[in-house]
């Protein structure tokens, strides 16, 4: 069984206190909004980079937040020679409307969405403006932030997204 239900898996943590690995695969930004408590957050695009935080003699549960991520990271474990793994089925949304337990985080700040479109909105306006009072080559910024969003939103992969994530206020204290 790789699945376990809200229920069965708040039950396995209880009954295996400290012996599991628990990991929420969402993104940094999802999991400060609302976490399962004892998890700790290794987005899925980072596991490759963070196996060692993944025990090899302990049980691994994986969460995210409606399923389709953690069965990604189990496959991608797996395919590390990574073998007691588990699922929470439906993830945080389905321990939600079980009523169990959550946590937030108390500082969750600006999300990264809306840090994108912040910045972005900014330097297109900025652009704008200076090509029309300063200099008409400026007209390229706008341009440049245009094309870097559209190009998001045909790949999925957003590079000022990425930046923002790095920055010191979005780590992690």
């Amino acid at each position: 069984m790789s699945k376990l239900s809200s229920e069965q898996a708040k039950e396995y943590l209880a009954e295996r206190e400290g012996e599991v690995c628990f990991v929420d695969v969402r993104s940094q930004d999802e999991f400060k909004s609302g976490y399962i408590p004892q998890s700790k957050c290794i987005p899925l695009p980072e596991i490759s980079n963070r196996l060692n935080e993944f025990p090899k003699d302990r049980p691994i549960l994986l969460s995210c937040q409606s399923g389709m991520r953690s069965a990604k990271a189990r496959q991608l474990l797996e395919s590390y020679g990574f073998s007691d793994i588990f699922e929470v089925d439906g993830g945080f949304s389905a321990w939600k409307r079980a009523g169990l337990p959550t946590s937030k985080k108390k500082k969750a700040g600006i999300s990264i969405q809306r840090q994108v479109l912040l910045t972005a909105g900014t330097l297109v306006l900025s652009g704008t403006l200076l090509s029309h009072f300063v200099n008409p080559t400026w007209w390229l910024l706008p341009a440049f932030v245009g094309a870097g969003l559209s190009f998001a939103g045909v790949s999925g992969f957003c590079g000022l997204a990425k930046v923002l994530e790095r920055m010191p206020w979005n780590r992690e204290r």
